[in-house]
């Protein structure tokens, strides 16, 4: 048996490709590299020219092979670098293994028909979002708006809001692919072509790995994603238990806001769209009976045909439901993320990957019963969470990715370090009213002092008037540090075009 090589430090990079996940971390006994990892290779948006040489990179970093290769979740903001660099992958990058959740399992009979249900959700989606862009950009649309003395401000916020709403749809389905027809091509390269050496392991919370070959002293908790539906079709928490939305909207706020508003059934509306938006040609689809309609005949003209008052009309306005359609289906992919929770045996220090988790799926992690595996041990996820000194930030600094009580308050070890993948060089325009959220942002450098690590800090400022650069303020919150402390925190990063990587010493 070969002798025991203790990890002493790892290496985390996160590369520089846009808002999105791509981060990989190497776990060194002294200065040799024993285990290596990546989760994840995506961005909100991006063509073949522009992520390839990050691709590059990764690849000539991880120098083509990579022990573990985690994907925590299907959004094109976690797997579209797969997609567009499927060359540069199957030809350069094979994994020792392939880490996802158990919701991808595909031989299980649920997860099939969980995934055919969510396929239905998935082509109403993509379709809406095409017929509200449509709708909003026509001619006509422009027209019938033209009687309203405030005609620009309602076509400039309904464009918004179709444009919000077709982001959303982008981050479930191939851009090629107007209407869902399977699986993001990023999520299926993974599955199928790249090379490995055992099977896809489907993870389920509660396992912990250990006695990892090059990971000695290591144990990985997984955390998520949950097995419940009621944890994972939760976005946030009450007051306290999870950071509320940054409270002064811009007027592409509104439009968020008033996503967020929208009430509507949505297995109803699913039906609706999928059903081509004809009620009245299924009657399961209507709430009156056939009998109940007028024949064309007998209807009488509207004066909302008249042009002054035809700015009233709502015929399209059901359309907006897609918004709590969208809402939902980003919420409840996000809860299925792979969460890990990666723990040092002898100093106790964790570091903690939580995908894009939202609260339900951090409130699923406390009900964990980690006695079970470890029955003299005492092991809680309040105590991981103690113990952390990484944390990738959940959801892009996004208000519902990481929990309050429940969460970053648990987090109080001295040392903590917070890396967040955001960035505003690509990224929705929508999503830069709730990202980064400013109460999660002030109690990130709080607790790290500073050492709170952002993807690019170009045009992101700390404060909604946007008038305090976040750089400045990360320079104040560091000067709580010890010299000692400071000294060894800037000596431990490095920064380029491509990534920011840290070293953390354990």
């Amino acid at each position: 048996m070969p002798p025991a090589k203790p990890i002493t430090s790892v290496k985390v990079r996160m590369y520089k490709m846009g808002t999105g996940d791509c981060i990989s971390v190497k776990f060194l006994h002294n200065s040799e590299v024993t285990y290596s990892m990546l989760f994840d290779c995506g961005c909100f948006t991006g063509s073949k020219a522009r992520l390839t040489p990050f691709v590059k990179e990764l690849i000539r970093d991880l120098d083509g092979k990579v022990d573990a290769l985690v994907v925590t979740h299907e959004h094109q903001d976690h797997v579209l670098g797969f997609q567009r660099c499927e060359d540069l992958f199957v030809e350069g990058l094979s994994a020792g293994e392939i880490w996802m959740g158990w919701t991808e399992d595909d031989s299980k009979p649920k997860v099939r028909r969980w995934k055919r249900d969510y396929g239905q959700k998935k082509m109403a989606l993509a379709r809406a979002a095409k017929r509200l862009n449509e709708e909003v950009d026509s001619t006509a649309f422009a027209n019938q708006l033209a009687g309203s003395s405030e005609s620009q401000e309602i076509l400039s916020f309904h464009k918004t809001f179709a444009a919000s709403v077709q982001d959303f749809a982008d981050l479930h389905a191939n851009e090629d692919e107007k209407e869902y027809k399977g699986p993001l091509k990023g999520m299926q390269i993974v599955k199928e072509k790249l090379e490995r050496d055992y099977d896809i392991a489907y993870l389920s919370p509660g396992e912990i790995l250990h006695d990892i070959e090059g990971l000695d002293g290591v144990r990985i908790f997984v955390l998520g994603p949950p097995t419940r539906h009621s944890q994972v079709d939760k976005e946030s928490g009450e007051v306290g238990d999870s950071y509320q939305h940054n409270k002064e909207l811009d007027p592409e706020d509104f439009a968020l806001n008033q996503m967020r508003s929208e009430l509507d059934d949505s297995e109803f509306f699913v039906r609706t769209v999928n059903a081509d938006g004809n009620v009245a040609s299924d009657s399961s689809l209507s709430p009156f009976s056939a009998s109940t309609f007028a024949p064309k005949s007998a209807a009488k003209a509207s004066p909302y045909e008249k042009r002054s008052e035809s700015w009233r009309r709502i015929d399209n306005e059901w359309l907006q439901s897609s918004a709590n359609l969208a809402l939902r289906m980003n919420s409840l992919t996000n809860n299925l993320s792979v969460v890990l929770a990666i723990q040092f045996e002898e100093s106790g220090k964790v570091m903690l990957f939580p995908g894009d988790a939202e609260f339900g799926s951090w409130k699923s992690w406390h009900k964990i019963d980690w006695n079970e595996p470890l029955p003299d041990e005492g092991i809680t996820t309040e105590y991981l969470l103690n113990n952390v000194v990484f944390y990738k930030v959940a959801h892009h600094l996004s208000h519902n990715g990481t929990a309050q009580s429940i969460g970053l308050e648990m987090m109080n070890h001295p040392d903590l370090i917070a890396m967040a993948t955001l960035n505003y060089k690509v990224i929705s325009n929508g999503w830069k009213s709730t990202m980064p959220n400013r109460a999660i942002l002030k109690a990130l450098l709080e607790r790290t002092k500073g050492r709170t690590i952002v993807q690019n800090t170009n045009d992101l400022f700390y404060d909604l008037d946007g008038e305090i650069p976040l750089t400045d303020k990360v320079k104040e919150y560091q000067k709580r540090m010890s010299i000692d402390e400071r000294k060894g925190f800037n000596e431990s990063i490095g920064s380029n075009d491509k990534f920011v990587e840290i070293s953390i010493q354990i």
